[in-house]
Parts: C-alpha cells; structure tokens; sequence
C-alpha cells in the first residue's frame, strides 16, 4: 500500500501521467479529502519570517564582523607603518646623534654604533662592528675588567663614569660614558652613551687657570703693599707668577735709558738659562727690538705671541725657546710715572696659550705693579719732603729758640743804659733846669721821653718773647676771672675815661690764665685808647658757642679801624702816627701770639665811625 500525500498535477507531470486522463490542477494519488489549508499557511508564514529574519541577523554579524576585521587590519597596519617611522626617525636620529652612541653586547664587542662614534674614534663602523671594547676603553682593558664591568652593570641598570677612549692614531680622549643594561629577547646588550669631554676638560683648566691667577693677582696686591723696594716688589712678582700663575718662566726687565736695551732685573721659573747672553732692544729698527718685549716697551701695549717657536717676530730666540719649552709668550709694559721703563715677561709650554680673559687679567696686573712703581717714587718724595721739612723745623726751633733768647737777653741788657740815660737826664734836668735857655730844656725833655718810650717798647717786646718760653702749662681757666683781672688792671684808665663795660657770662677754657688776662688786658685797654672824644667809651664782652670752640668778641664804640691792606696784628704795626696815640705796636701781636699758643684765631671786624670789634676763639674745655 502506497499512502501519497496529495499531489497538484503540474503541466510537468502530464509528460508521465497525461495518458491517465489527468489534468493539470487535478490531485493525483492521495485519498480524496477536504482538508483546511489555513492554519498551515499561517505556520509556514510565521516560519519564512522567522527565517528571514535569522538570516538577517546572520548576515549583519557577518558583515559587522567583516568591517570589525577591516577596520582592525587597518588600525595594525597604520601603527605597524607608525612604529616603523618613529624607529626609521629614532635610527637616524641615533645614527646623527652629536655624542657618540655604541651597543656592547654581553661578551664584550660592539654591535652598533652611530656616525658621531666613529668620527670620535676614528674607525669606520665596518672596523669597529666586532671588535672588542677593551682596545678602546681603558676602564675595561684588559678583558676581565670587561666582565667586573658588565656584572656590576647587570646588578645596577646603568653607570656613568669617565674614562679615556684610545682613537684610531693613538690618541687618547677624555669622555664621559652612561652606560645602560638593556635585555632583548634572549639578547643583552650595554648600551652606551658616551659624552666628548675635551672641551669641557679645556674649559676647566682654563677656570682653574684663571682662578690661579687671581690668586697671583691678589698676592700682586698684597706685594705692593709690603715691598718698599722696586727690586723687592719686582723678585716677588717673579715669584708669583710661576708659583700661582704657573707660567713657565716670568722675568722683569728695565730699559738701559743710555744702550736702549732692556736688561733683566729679577726672574723666576724654568729655563732660566734662557735670559743668559739674551739680547733684547727697543730698537725698531734691529731685529732684536722685534719680538713682544720690545713691541711693548714702546708701544706701550701688550703683545702676545701664540707661536713662540715659529714666529717671525720671535726668530733671533727660536732656538733658546725651543731648547726651553717655550711654547707662547707675553710682554705687558710697566710704566713709571707715565713712561715705559720696562716689562713683565711670560712664558707658557702651550702654543696660543694666553685667552682674552688671562690676559686681561694680566694686564689688570702690570697696571697693579705700574701703580705700585708711582706709589713707591712718591712715598721716597714723601719721604725726601718729611725730612727736609723736619731738619727746617729744628733750624726753625733751634733759630727761634736762639731770636727769643736773644731778644730776652738784649732786652734785659737794655733796660739798664736806658734808666741810667733816664736818671742822669732828669738829674740835669732838675740840677740845671733853672740856668738852661729854653730850647735846650725842651731838647732834654724829648731825651727823657724818648728813652721812656724805648724802655717801654722793650718791656713790651720782652714780653712778647716771653709767651712761648715763659708760659704757663695749661689748666682750667675761667676766662670771666681772666677778664675780670684785666679790668682790674684798668681801673684808672677806665675811671679817667668815664667808661662803661658790659661782660657776659663767659666760659671756663683750658688755658694759661695770665696770658688770656693780657689778651683782654690789651684789648679791652685799645678800647680805652681808641675812644672818641665825643661819646662815652662803651665796651662790651661776649661769649658764644660755635662747635667744638668758643667765639669771644670785645665791641666797642670807638674810632674804628677802617679798612686796611696792613696786618694790624704784625708787631710793630701801627695804623696812626706814633704821637697820636701813645703805645708800641706789640699789643696786638702779644694777643695773636697767645691765641695761637692756645690753639685759636684771631681776627678784627671794623666800621670806620663806628667801632671795632676784635674776636678771638679758643678750644673748649672738655666735659
């Protein structure tokens, strides 16, 4: 039995069964059934949509996975081409890199190495790619530094050192290494990274260099300070330029103002043989008068020559620097009292030795010892001035000692004949007064007189004399009780004159009071005698403060001065006609004597008419 499901004939199928009697859309081999069709179109409906749709999805994952793929193929790719650009520009970086970068591997032996490498070594990268470290770093020859090198750079991670490579010629430079540990893979390898230190190395010595001389330029200052002697300054300024400076040789010549040629006076350092039998001039026009001593001495400026040995200026001495080790040298001039009298000579071992800061320091120093050479010339002119000032003084001393002693002594002497002239006139005078004429009687009578006033000129200049060699040590004084004394002294004067005297308060001064009581005595008695007829004599006598000294200052109202060219207070000195008013002249020059004893000035304001005021001052007492 043959159970068929229902077939709906085709027109395909009418090939085979059309001879059945078939037609197309008839059933064929099944039982003929009414069958429902609609809860199976809606299964077969529910069942296309489900299959689209897991389809769909299917294919969104698929596609979304695609661009997924794509998109991170093409992020890997971007960054694999920018690693590869970072490492192309970090290879040329490295490989043009100004300091020298070289990678070691574990056993010892370059692996790589940049452009700045091999130019500081010397060798191809080709030479150097396998050789072995320890022929280039002396830190690490022999071969088992190598290793204690490389444990001890395994334990740390890196190392930085100095040390000194050994070119390709043979040349040693000095360098500074950090070295790094770096593993790759199985690989390890030192990377290293190596500094040139030549020029830092030259600029050291040079600081250190330039610190010696300050240090030569200090002592330089400290030399001129003791030396009182050019040869003594001139030996230690040798001294320290070799010991602080340290130059080769320094020597010191002075110029033979007669020859011309410089001959050397101190020296110190090496090659002292050098200066035996040297010939150098100032001559332009000899070819010893060429090289930098010469040049300097008259020019007046340094010179500085870098190549000693090759030097054509220097030729005459090539063979004596050469056989010394002088390499470079300079000549700074020394002048005295505006003329080059010679020079400071340097020399170095190194070619082009002398830099613009060494020699400015240099020259800072021949300035130093030029200034000293005037100091010195004017210290001995000081010195020539002092003493001849001082053996003036003593004949001064020993002149006035001798003036004043005589001046005393003749005035003593004096005084005798004069009373006795005086005595014997007036006993003519009185014994034959009565039988001489007239005239002769007046002729006595100017005999007596005069010899009066000579013997009181000569009381007078005894007195004067007296001040310095008979005065009184200083003590406190109370110059109201000096002046008071004074118009003690007048009282008959001042009486006869009806004058009237106003003394302030005064001050008490260290001082001779006898001498301060003349002082007004004579002032205050100028007063009296310089009085106008027609007034009342007013004085008066004031004191004031002015800083560290006392200003007194004796007014009045008298006949004045008036001006005058003449010093009124020169001994001797007299403004009117000797019969006009009686006195000497000495009294103002006893006062101005006195106030200079007592370390003070004096000096006359007048008016004409009006009066005169005399001021003195004198120092004040200490508190």
């Amino acid at each position: 039995i043959r159970l068929m499901l229902p077939i709906r004939v085709e027109g395909g199928c009418l090939k085979c069964h059309g001879h059945q009697g078939y037609a197309t859309g008839d059933l064929r081999g099944g039982i003929d059934v009414t069958v429902p069709m609609a809860p199976f179109l809606t299964i077969a409906k529910h069942e296309t949509r489900r299959l689209v749709i897991g389809h769909g999805l299917i294919w969104l994952f698929v596609m979304i996975g695609i661009v997924l793929v794509w998109k991170g193929g093409t992020i890997r790719i971007r960054r694999q081409k920018e690693a590869e650009s970072t490492l192309l520009i970090t290879q040329f970086s490295v490989d043009r890199a100004e300091d020298a970068i070289y990678w070691l591997t574990s056993s010892g032996r370059f692996s790589y190495v940049n452009d700045s490498a091999c130019v500081l070594l010397g060798y191809s990268r080709a030479e150097l790619l396998g050789l072995h470290v320890s022929g280039i770093n002396l830190n690490h020859a022999p071969a088992a530094a190598w290793d204690a090198h490389w444990r001890d750079l395994g334990q740390r991670g890196s190392l930085r050192f100095e040390t000194e490579l050994r070119c390709k010629d043979g040349a040693l430079v000095p360098v500074e290494i950090s070295a790094n540990f770096l593993s790759y893979g199985d690989e390890r390898f030192d990377v290293a990274f190596v500094r040139d230190m030549r020029e830092h190395k030259a600029a050291e010595a040079q600081i250190t260099h330039l610190k010696d001389v300050y240090a030569a330029l200090s002592q330089t200052n400290q030399s001129i300070v003791r030396c009182r002697k050019r040869q003594d300054l001139f030996d230690s300024i040798v001294n320290i330029a070799v010991d602080f400076g340290h130059f080769r040789m320094a020597w010191v010549g002075l110029v033979d103002d007669a020859t011309g040629v410089v001959q050397p006076v101190a020296w110190a350092g090496e090659g002292a043989d050098y200066l035996d039998g040297l010939d150098i001039s100032t001559d332009s026009d000899s070819p010893y008068g060429q090289g930098p001593t010469g040049r300097a001495i008259r020019s007046g400026e340094y010179c500085i020559v870098g190549k000693f040995t090759s030097s054509p200026i220097t030729a005459p001495w090539h063979r004596r620097a050469a056989a010394c080790g002088f390499n470079s040298s300079a000549a700074f001039p020394l002048i005295n009292q505006g003329r080059t009298v010679g020079a400071l000579g340097l020399y170095s071992g190194e070619e082009d030795f002398f830099t613009p800061d060494l020699i400015e320091l240099l020259r800072e120093m021949s300035l130093d010892i030029s200034f000293a050479l005037d100091g010195m010339d004017l210290e001995a002119s000081h010195r020539r001035q002092e003493l001849e000032l001082r053996e003036m003084v003593e004949r001064l001393t020993v002149s006035n000692t001798e003036l004043e002693r005589f001046a005393y002594v003749a005035s003593h002497d004096l005084q005798e004949p004069l009373r006795t002239i005086v005595s014997f006139a007036q006993l003519v005078e009185r014994g034959m007064g009565g039988m001489l004429p007239p005239t002769e009687r007046d002729n006595l009578s100017f005999v007596v007189d005069a010899a009066k006033r000579m013997n009181l000129l000569i009381q007078d200049l005894l007195a004067f004399s007296r001040i310095s060699s008979k005065g009184a040590s200083f003590t406190p004084v109370s110059l109201d009780q000096a002046c008071g004394a004074a118009i003690d002294n007048l009282r008959e004067a001042i009486a006869d004159s009806g004058a009237e005297i106003t003394v302030g308060e005064l001050p008490e001064v260290m001082g001779d009071g006898v001498q301060l009581m003349q002082v007004f005595q004579n002032l205050i008695g100028n007063s009296l005698k310089f009085r106008r007829t027609d007034h009342v004599p007013q004085i008066s006598v004031i004191a004031e403060r002015s800083g560290a000294e006392w200003l007194i200052s004796v007014h009045d109202n008298g006949i004045g001065i008036g001006a005058t060219d003449q010093d009124i207070f020169e001994i001797f000195r007299r403004l009117h006609a000797g019969n006009a008013y009686p006195g000497t002249g000495v009294g103002l020059a006893i006062c101005k004597r006195i106030v200079h004893r007592h370390h003070g000035r004096i000096w006359a304001d007048a008016d004409d008419g009006v009066g005169a005021t005399f001021r003195f001052t004198l120092p004040a007492a200490p508190e």
